[in-house]
């Protein structure tokens, strides 16, 4: 029942709770409500922005006060969930013996995310075990998919939990390329950095030549460089008739990022000085440097690194809500800055091992890196530069070889 709470909380305030604005509005506005002043660190953790703990009964009976029950206990025994229990039953049975009218009754049904999308996921996963290529084209034509009726978080949160579905089951992607929204849906979010040489970038291709879209046409040339790079090929200028104002700003970042990954390029440190004082006047200025962040990682500019770390000390997470399955790359970028001046960084590296924030799509980069790093730490070991050696091979791409890890802090 905690989640139809939070359901019925957003209704009743009528936005999403998803950062610490939120929060802070929403407190506000139950204090006016229910007298009751309910902190926003509280509700921040109620509804997972931050880690907590269990919600006391205090918290359970203001937030029920509030949508108009007398406590926690009359919200449980007077709401009518049967009805709804009833309908994911039904739909959760037809899944595997009847998928395309499980999608037809979650079309029928449901009008909110929040409502489906758990749904959705196990309707994807069992289509992709079963390998039912015809229903998922269904499913990524589905208004259900529809971009539109999802925040980033959620886009990110779906992608996060198809992509590797997929990848694990070797479901063939390009089959989707005619669909309506796995790209934006499940392509943008889940960037298979592991298969760029493989389905991914097969897909990533097609779409390249297929889509009319300015930003998709971005996304796809950025992509494809950095294939070039990992494959120790000519990283060539990458363009685009958008400005600034009119790309995400993750986007924006990676599109930026491609220069540094280009050998020929002389000016890297001019080039990230102006990065960082073009997006120092944005409001949202952390989302521009996650994948700059990763070009910088990967082609090995320690010195560029340490001088972004310089200039951003300062910038700090403004929607916890997916910002944290990015903000963890900061944490590798620091790793490597500070073993760079010649510190030990074995706590770094334990926290960096048991991080579970970095994203699915990065994780056997990060898990590469950290090796890297474990190689440098440990006085160059020979045991731990074949730990990197077999990481490198799974990846399967040439610009990982042996020098690539000895030579890591002088390039």
């Amino acid at each position: 029942m905690l989640y139809q709470l939070k359901i019925n909380v957003s209704l009743k305030c009528g936005f999403k709770i998803k950062n610490r604005g939120d929060c802070v509005r929403l407190s506000d506005m139950i204090l006016k409500e229910t007298g009751v002043d309910l902190s926003y660190n509280t509700l921040r953790r109620f509804y997972g922005i931050v880690q907590g703990t269990k919600p006391s009964n205090r918290t359970l009976n203001t937030l029920s006060i509030y949508v108009g029950y007398k406590s926690y206990v009359d919200f449980c025994a007077a709401y009518p969930q049967k009805k709804n229990w009833d309908i994911h039953q039904k739909i959760y049975n037809q899944i595997v013996v009847d998928p395309k009218y499980a999608l037809e009754l979650m079309n029928d049904k449901f009008l909110s995310p929040e409502n489906y999308l758990e749904l959705l996921i196990t309707l994807i996963g069992g289509l992709t075990v079963t390998k039912n290529i015809e229903v998922l084209k269904l499913v990524f034509n589905s208004p259900l998919l529809d971009p539109k009726r999802y925040n980033y978080s959620e886009i990110l949160y779906l992608g996060n939990c198809v992509g590797p579905m997929f990848k694990q089951m070797k479901t063939p992607i390009q089959n989707f390329v005619s669909t309506k929204y796995f790209a934006p849906t499940i392509f943008n979010s889940f960037i298979d950095l592991s298969s760029l040489n493989g389905s991914y970038g097969a897909y990533c291709n097609k779409i390249a030549k297929k889509t009319t879209d300015k930003e998709q046409k971005l996304f796809t040339a950025c992509i494809m460089a950095l294939k070039k790079f990992l494959n120790n090929k000519r990283v060539t200028l990458v363009t685009t008739p958008l400005n600034i104002k009119q790309i995400h700003p993750i986007l924006y970042g990676r599109y930026k990022g491609i220069e540094i990954l280009k050998r020929n390029f002389n000016d890297k440190e001019n080039h990230t000085k102006t990065f960082i004082n073009e997006i120092s006047k944005k409001k949202n200025k952390i989302d521009y440097l996650f994948e700059f962040l990763f070009a910088c990682i990967v082609s090995g500019e320690v010195q560029l690194l340490k001088f972004v770390q310089e200039s951003t000390a300062h910038y700090k997470i403004s929607k916890p809500y997916y910002q944290e399955y990015h903000y963890s790359l900061f944490e590798l970028r620091d790793a490597v800055v500070k073993l760079e001046s010649g510190n030990d960084i074995s706590n770094e590296l334990f926290k960096l091992k048991n991080e579970t924030l970095f994203r699915n799509s990065h994780r056997d980069f990060v898990d590469l890196f950290i090796s890297i790093l474990e190689y440098h730490n440990s006085g160059k070991k020979k045991t731990k530069l074949e730990v990197y050696l077999a990481k490198a091979k799974r990846l399967n791409y040439p610009v990982f070889d042996k020098t690539y890890c000895e030579n890591y802090f002088s390039n």
